[in-house]
């Protein structure tokens, strides 16, 4: 293993710890508003790993998150819920950062994400409980997201300025 590939892996690793830590803290609160409502701080981690590394990357961040949350949280049920919303966020974050990056800022492709996410985690919890009528919650749950996107962007915009270039994955640039 060479020495950028270590690199690699620590710094994937970190994001993967801070993404759980950040995932545990925002467990402690209630809900913004609604049922389910999160600021999604972990998401920062995330969308920093598809920035720095790629979507292979930055999965592996989203599935360390997602299944050491549902471990140390004892909530296995969430898992139902926060995959599939997940990794559709995910991928809605690489298609927008790989098509349309530099065209749009990061704070753009996070707040999409941040609304895909919303989207899907109120579909699957209708799907999962027979309760269609949750899905009235998706126009206000979206407009959190939105509004919990800007602040992760903004957050991943400055993170980029500020880290050291030599941690970037030399494609990324």
């Amino acid at each position: 293993m060479g020495r950028s590939s270590a690199k690699k892996i620590a710094s994937l690793a970190l994001l993967c710890a801070l993404a759980l830590l950040a995932y545990m803290l925002e467990g402690l609160f209630p809900p913004l508003f609604f049922p389910g409502a999160k600021l999604g701080l972990a998401n920062v981690f995330t969308l920093l790993a598809l920035v720095m590394f790629g979507p292979a990357e930055a999965g592996v961040t989203v599935l360390a998150k997602c299944l050491l949350g549902a471990v140390f949280g004892g909530n296995f049920s969430a898992l139902l819920y926060s995959l599939p919303a997940s990794f559709a966020a995910l991928a809605a974050e690489a298609l927008l950062y790989r098509l349309f990056f530099p065209k749009i800022t990061v704070v753009s492709v996070s707040v999409a994400a941040a609304v895909v996410h919303a989207a899907v985690q109120n579909l699957v919890f209708a799907l999962v409980t027979g309760m269609k009528e949750t899905l009235i919650y998706l126009p206000y749950l979206a407009a959190i997201g939105a509004a919990a996107g800007v602040a992760v962007g903004f957050a991943v915009y400055l993170a980029v300025k500020t880290l050291p270039k030599n941690l970037f994955d030399n494609r990324r640039q």
